[in-house]
């Protein structure tokens, strides 16, 4: 497990909150460079284990591989 930076640890824990507010889906928006994929992955990881599922979306199969 990679450990997130303060930033990208306060962007799952915001997404976490509108889970938490009864919100289904929730958009999350971050500059180039800051970690998106591992904060993805983060937030995948946390679903999977509480028996949800996660759809990946992308326009690049390269995406879809990194994530």
């Amino acid at each position: 497990m990679v450990e997130l930076r303060p930033y990208q640890h306060e962007a799952v824990q915001s997404v976490w909150e509108r889970f938490a507010q009864g919100d289904k889906a929730t958009l999350l928006v971050m500059a180039t460079g800051t970690g998106k994929t591992t904060v993805f992955g983060d937030i995948a990881r946390r679903c999977l284990g509480k028996g949800s599922r996660v759809l990946v979306l992308a326009h690049r199969d390269e995406l879809v591989r990194q994530a």
